[in-house]
């Protein structure tokens, strides 16, 4: 019995330490026991985005078609500066024709992670402005855009390298 008493008298003797601790500690910052006090939810869809989600080296699988003229396929490094331009070198196919080529134009990042980006294209003649629709996912890690030019139905996905 005595061996008992003495398990019981250490167990409630620690119990007491610790809950003194906690009633020290609560007078001393008082909203410090409160472990979710200092973590704030990011509200669904809050994940804001600039120019600068968007900096670094990306490849990118491009496909599609020119409506009634014939397919396009193509693989490229797009390398964007993170203040609103980019370069690009692509290699692919149109109508089964080789295309190589390399080109710039600017960017826009919204807030919501969309965007947009033009450029001159070469792949009529004369050139024509081409602009292409993104959306940026994944953290910035990848991309997915749409040529919206008139009469082309192609989009690609971009990963970062």
């Amino acid at each position: 019995m005595r061996m008992k008493t003495k398990l019981a008298v250490g167990a409630l003797c620690l119990l007491s330490t610790f809950a003194a601790g906690l009633l020290v500690r609560g007078l001393i910052a008082p909203n410090s026991l409160d472990p979710v006090s200092s973590v704030h939810a990011q509200e669904p869809g809050s994940r804001r985005c600039s120019t600068r989600t968007l900096k670094g080296a990306y490849g990118i699988k491009f496909e599609g078609q020119k409506i009634n003229f014939g397919l396009f396929v193509s693989v490229s490094r797009i390398t964007f500066d993170g203040e609103g331009h980019f370069t690009t070198n692509e290699i692919g196919r149109f109508n089964g024709e080789l295309v190589q080529r390399s080109f710039t134009g600017p960017y826009i990042v919204n807030d919501d992670c969309t965007g947009f980006l033009d450029f001159s294209s070469n792949l009529s003649d004369p050139p024509h402005e081409a602009h292409g629709d993104f959306v940026i996912v994944n953290n910035g890690q990848e991309f997915f855009i749409v040529d919206n030019e008139e009469g082309w139905a192609a989009n690609g996905v971009g990963k970062k390298l």
